[in-house]
């Protein structure tokens, strides 16, 4: 049984491993953090602190995903406290006046508990819920007048949360005629400090360390319906951790895109799958010839009942799928054989593409040999940054990550557009184009393979590679 705490401005990781000596502390939750844990029943998460400017932050289906999973997920003090309140009838579980103060609707806006900080948690801001709080206690203790508080509180909301602090409310206090009642209620406060949203993380910390966990909310009857979106799917073959191979976690995704960029069986596979897919069949002998032309036959059948005909297609639906070669020679069953293959992606409600290893069978093979070939791509890729942080794989010149892709699947250097499409499709990515993307991440290490190439080579190459 782990639990994970995701804090940092309102409390640093010192103080989590204090109240919490066996918990497992991390920055403030992003996009992705939480799949990342790999987390399962018994477990619990404490979200204090989350990112929402500086990069995605955390989805409420993220949590969901967690909740249906068995996980105690809690919230309080910050981002917590806001998913607990909007997922509170879903299970998550709670803590604080703030979390109160958000489900109850007495706050009502995201930026009451945002402020600017540093990389390493330090703020730089004060949460206008501090700034309000502190307001109210020195109105309630006589030091203001309620209209007083309130006028100041409205000036402070006014200021973006980047900007909040005492002294600027207090610059703002005097043009309103309010600097009197701000220097009262400053004073006020450097005698009674008052942070709310630390307040409530202790709380949370403190509740998890009497043990035993917090009791889950009620996840109900939501956990059975198809609440799990593309995106959700996506996500989970994103960031879910995988495989594991020379001390690194990898997803399912990170396998799959390695095979898709350099498996020659690849796009074979894919057909064979998008295809019993589409006829309903399964098997391990779905790849025999004679059962694979009957799955074929099938998977036709249901696209004409689809309404999909190759007659009704435009020209230039026709060329957005085939070469100008498959147009001219392909026999018409083929033809929309290979078009149905290559738009199968787009679909991504579609099941036919994986989210978990067990699902992906044969696509991605003998995980452990491909788990340590990304593994190797993504130490690689560390040891050339660390030897020239300014130089990452997204400075990689996309016209040389092309001319390797062009090379590994065996293309003419001058063949088109079309050509380079089509051959990306059949190996289920959307496009030429996307498939480059996702080579970034392996393109140093399988040059270096191919090539022989040493490690100060290859960062002298991404170097030249950065201004080209």
């Amino acid at each position: 049984m782990s639990v994970h705490v995701f804090s940092g401005p309102t409390v640093p990781a010192a103080r989590v491993r204090e109240a919490l000596p066996d918990a497992v502390p991390h920055p403030p939750v992003r996009h992705g953090d939480l799949m990342r844990l790999g987390a399962g029943p018994g477990d619990t998460v404490l979200i204090i602190d989350g990112l929402w400017h500086q990069s995605a932050p955390v989805r409420h289906k993220e949590i969901l995903a967690l909740l249906a999973d068995g996980v105690v997920v809690v919230g309080a003090a910050s981002m917590g406290a806001l998913r607990a309140a909007e997922l509170a009838p879903y299970g998550m579980v709670g803590i604080g006046r703030i979390f109160e103060d958000f489900r109850t609707g007495v706050l009502d806006a995201d930026d009451e508990v945002a402020v600017l900080h540093t990389d390493d948690g330090r703020p730089l801001s004060e949460a206008l819920v501090n700034l309000r709080t502190a307001l109210t206690r020195a109105a309630a203790d006589g030091q203001l007048e309620a209209t007083e508080a309130a006028r100041l509180a409205a000036l402070a909301r006014s200021l973006p949360y980047t900007r909040r602090s005492w002294t600027a409310l207090g610059r703002l206090a005097v043009p309103e005629g309010l600097q009197p009642a701000f220097d009262r209620a400053d004073a006020w406060r450097r005698v009674h400090p008052c942070d709310a949203k630390r307040q409530d993380a202790e709380l949370a910390l403190a509740l998890l360390a009497e043990g035993p966990p917090l009791a889950p909310g009620a996840v109900g009857a939501w956990a059975g319906e198809p609440w799990q979106t593309s995106f959700v799917r996506y996500w989970q073959a994103a960031f879910r951790p995988a495989a594991a191979a020379s001390g690194q976690s990898m997803s399912c995704l990170a396998l799959l895109n390695y095979q898709q960029l350099y498996d020659p069986g690849f796009p074979h596979r894919w057909r064979t799958r998008v295809l019993a897919a589409l006829a309903q069949e399964e098997g391990d002998d779905v790849c025999r010839p004679v059962r694979a032309a009957a799955v074929e036959r099938s998977a036709l059948r249901r696209v004409a009942d689809g309404g999909v005909e190759l007659g009704s297609m435009s020209g230039d639906q026709l060329a957005h799928w085939l070469t100008e070669d498959e147009v001219c020679r392909l026999p018409p069953e083929e033809a929309l054989v290979r078009i149905v293959v290559r738009s199968a992606r787009l679909d991504g409600a579609w099941t036919v593409w994986p989210v978990t290893v067990a699902e992906a069978g044969d696509l991605i093979g003998s995980v452990t040999s491909v788990a340590e070939a990304v593994a190797a791509a993504f130490t690689f890729n560390a040891e050339v940054e660390a030897a020239d942080p300014h130089r990452t794989t997204a400075h990689l010149s996309a016209d040389r990550i092309a001319a390797s892709l062009v090379q590994r699947w065996g293309l003419s250097e001058r063949c088109g557009r079309s050509v380079l499409d089509a051959s990306a499709r059949d190996r289920a990515f959307r496009d030429f184009a996307g498939a480059v993307e996702v080579a970034r991440a392996f393109y140093l290490c399988a040059r270096a393979c191919t090539t022989g190439t040493s490690l100060s080579s290859v960062a002298s190459g991404a170097r030249l590679s950065a201004r080209t």
